[in-house]
């Protein structure tokens, strides 16, 4: 299982198959449930970068990584974004356009992070390599 990849992205979805491709089989030893979540923050993620911080055309960059206990994923764009985002504490109305994709992520890992980096963005994602109710559960197995 590698334990890193970075890539630089072009500001247009057609990269989200590659990149895709590309994360599933390098962490091909994560759990298959993990790894789906893991994907559809990232693409989430990435979306959400090429759609709102790239609008100067610059690349995306994206770097995923694992230590065994935890998948870690960062997504940085270069702007220009006029404000960070704010993580959302409830979902969109229903009939809203937009605005599901930081509240899908939220729902997807275990941890999230906003910053600010010059005048872009940088999300950083983790989730834990155990399912989520292996990790609620006690010692003994109870939860």
């Amino acid at each position: 299982m590698a334990d890193r990849v970075n890539l630089t992205l072009p500001p247009n979805s057609s990269c989200l198959p590659d990149l895709r491709r590309s994360v599933a089989g390098s962490f091909a030893g994560v759990d298959r449930a993990v790894m789906a979540d893991v994907l559809l923050a990232l693409d989430e993620a990435v979306s959400n970068a090429i759609r709102h911080g790239s609008r100067a055309g610059e690349p995306v960059q994206v770097s995923v990584e694992s230590d065994g206990d935890w998948v870690e994923m960062s997504v940085r764009d270069a702007g220009p974004t006029p404000r960070l985002p704010r993580l959302p504490d409830e979902p969109p109305p229903v009939l809203q356009t937009g605005g599901r994709g930081l509240w899908l992520i939220l729902q997807l890992v275990d941890e999230v992070r906003l910053q600010r980096l010059g005048e872009g963005t940088r999300l950083v994602m983790r989730r834990r390599v155990g399912s989520r109710v292996d990790s609620m559960a006690g010692p003994d197995g109870s939860g």
